[in-house]
């Protein structure tokens, strides 16, 4: 039984360290961005890139605007993320001058919902050139996509109150009652600054720079058949801050995805109106590879991802759908990263339409895109405006 006398302190003398673990208790898992987000972009783009490409040698740009919302942020089963249930010991020692030993009772917190959303406005600033001499059959392809990035998060999170376990027993002094219920109420308070404060990093409104991707690719063709292996590196040029949730950059590291497009015309010379008169199917897949984010000594996984496309083209006009996996392939590790490797999976399809202007080596291209099937993931939807010319 527990000693009935004991010697109560003021509720400062404990406040540092019952801080420190309210502050660990309080820490939400969706605040690692790095968890929950790739630079493979959950969105299907390469069936607006076979209907608005060129062939042309030379240079060429693109510019890219896309308008998405973030709904939503899904943990492993696919369910909406919340605020982990924990369990914090309650430092009594000190207070009861030791008759209560630290941890003989605890604060149980339940799970919270998380009311998450983001909206996020891109531009994607594309120059490129294709060589005009052919390599064993093909052309060699070198571009530069450089992103900026407008981003307003709004995160919402309410801790429920923590509720002592075991109860404490009838027997026990109202003095120790007392002092156990004080504890525990400067432990709330804790906990509830906690997550305050890491609200505050998720509740801002940020822009600037994204991180560069890096091509080379080579392009062979013969009849409908086209080829396009490929080599792509992210270098961390966007504005980014480990401090905060949103970011225009995904953080100090690299990434390097190997990946090959293929595509075939079933009828390039649309010699008659049968079916095939214009229909060309593609796919993509890649591979990426990211290094050490320097900044927090995380790594995430390496990655895969597979983007299927079929297209109608009927005068100046093509429309069609996508379809991208995207599935993470090794675990996240490094400082933070969870005992489950937390891997990533998301799965977009969606129409476009595309409009070739006139006599021009030009077009645009309008698409829709959204998430499913999300795990550790941002579920996101998203609209793209894409506008390529050749010259």
């Amino acid at each position: 039984m527990m000693q009935a006398h004991f010697r109560r302190k003021p509720l400062a003398a404990f406040m540092q360290t019952a801080a420190f673990l309210a502050l660990a208790a309080g820490t939400l898992q969706v605040s690692a961005g790095e968890l929950y987000k790739l630079r493979q972009v959950p969105l299907t783009s390469f069936g607006g890139e076979m209907a608005a490409s060129t062939d042309n040698t030379g240079f060429f740009g693109t510019a890219v605007f896309t308008q998405l919302k973030i709904s939503h942020i899904t943990d492993a089963n696919g369910d909406d993320a919340v605020l982990p249930a924990r369990v914090v010991p309650l430092p009594t020692g000190t207070p009861t001058g030791g008759a209560i030993p630290n941890g003989a009772y605890s604060s149980v917190y339940s799970t919270a919902p998380v009311d998450f959303s983001q909206t996020q406005s891109q531009i994607n600033l594309q120059g490129g050139y294709i060589t005009e001499s052919l390599f064993n059959g093909g052309r060699f392809l070198f571009s530069a996509i450089v992103p900026l990035i407008k981003a307003s998060r709004s995160f919402t999170v309410v801790s429920p109150a923590g509720t002592v376990t075991p109860v404490p027993a009838a027997a026990l002094p109202a003095t120790a009652k007392g002092a156990i219920a004080q504890i525990a109420a400067a432990v709330d308070a804790q906990v509830k600054a906690g997550v305050a404060a890491q609200a505050a990093t998720q509740n801002l409104d940020v822009s600037g720079l994204g991180d560069t991707e890096l091509t080379v690719a080579w392009s062979h063709q013969k009849d409908g058949l086209k080829v396009i292996p490929g080599l792509s590196v992210f270098v961390p040029t966007g504005s980014y801050d480990k401090n905060r949730g949103p970011n225009p950059g995904y953080g100090n590291f690299y990434t390097v995805r190997a990946g090959v497009a293929v595509t075939y015309n079933f009828n390039p010379k649309h010699t008659d109106s049968s079916w095939d008169a214009g229909v060309t199917v593609g796919g993509r897949f890649g591979y990426s590879i990211n290094t050490v984010n320097k900044d927090t000594d995380y790594k995430s996984g390496n990655v895969i991802n597979a983007e299927l496309a079929v297209m109608k083209v009927t005068g100046d006009w093509a429309f069609g759908s996508s379809f991208l996996a995207i599935q993470q392939v090794t675990d996240d590790t490094g400082t933070g990263a969870p005992a489950d490797g937390s891997r990533y999976k998301n799965l977009s399809v969606g129409p476009f339409i595309s409009y070739k202007l006139p006599g021009q080596d030009a077009g645009f291209n309008l698409s829709y895109n959204r998430n499913y099937g999300s795990r550790n993931a941002m579920n996101l939807q998203a609209f793209q405006l894409r506008f390529i010319r050749a010259w």
